[in-house]
């Protein structure tokens, strides 16, 4: 069973609100204090007798029971139903002081929420803390993006976002030298299985990182992102074997898509 203290943070939190709580009751017992020893002063002062604190007088009191059994006929109603008579006896104090400060409460309630806004409705408060998780995520995704090489660059060709953000990318600053559909032009044809530089998403996102200065092809490290260049890279694959129309000859060796040419060993199944 996992604790609900998840950070230091929380627990230091946990220890204030007990500390006010204490304080909190610390202080009502000094204040009930005060005004007893003021009421007997004052009773004093009158002449009158202060009997000694009782919980359980004062409880009688509070649930509406404080009219002992032998003095009912003071509270008896002059009606008889079959026998049955009733006590002309009030609402519980307690309950009273309860409906009372649910009214109250109902009014600040309606003021917060609905007259001045103040505090935000639980849509409000679902749809302000979707944003701040959306928030969380892009960071997180942000910090993990950097950390994305040659190396850990993962094979995502069936991941519909990634390659469609690939593509994105590809048509923008690819397009001018590959074509369109990766048919090739000034650079190599894309979409056969021959490649120049290695075909697998290492060899792929190696070539797109650090470029082929002397072939024309330039570094995008500085251009594009880690996650941007493993986009791209994905959609270079996904386009495999798709024979657009006027595709440029084959150029380099043949090799699988998809398999790491530095070990020979498969990254994944297209």
């Amino acid at each position: 069973m996992g604790t609900f203290i998840k950070s230091g943070e929380e627990l230091i939190q946990l220890l204030i609100l007990i500390i006010l709580i204490l304080t909190a009751i610390v202080l009502l017992f000094i204040v009930l204090n005060m005004y007893s020893v003021i009421h007997k002063i004052i009773a004093e002062k009158e002449g009158k007798t202060v009997e000694p604190f009782s919980f359980q007088k004062w409880w009688q009191k509070e649930a509406g029971t404080d009219v002992p059994i032998e003095k009912e006929e003071a509270i008896l109603l002059h009606h008889n139903y079959d026998g049955i008579q009733e006590l002309d006896n009030h609402l519980p104090p307690w309950w009273v002081k309860m409906f009372y400060a649910s009214i109250a409460f109902a009014v600040i309630y309606l003021g917060l929420y609905h007259v001045w806004n103040i505090t935000p409705l639980q849509e409000e408060e679902y749809q302000i803390a979707m944003e701040e998780g959306k928030k969380e995520v892009e960071l997180y995704q942000s910090k993990t993006a950097n950390s994305i090489d040659e190396k850990t660059v993962k094979l995502l060709v069936n991941d519909s976002k990634t390659v469609s953000g690939g593509k994105d990318i590809f048509t923008g600053k690819c397009a001018a030298c590959h074509g369109q559909a990766g048919e090739g032009g000034v650079g190599p044809n894309l979409t056969d299985e021959y490649w120049l530089h290695g075909g697998s998403i290492h060899d792929i996102f190696k070539t797109v990182k650090y470029g082929v200065p002397e072939k024309g092809m330039i570094a995008w490290q500085a251009t594009l992102k880690p996650n941007e260049i493993q986009s791209v890279s994905n959609y270079i694959l996904s386009i495999q074997g798709t024979k657009p129309v006027n595709a440029k000859a084959p150029q380099g060796d043949k090799a699988t898509a998809g398999v790491d040419s530095t070990n020979a060993k498969p990254v994944a199944n297209l």
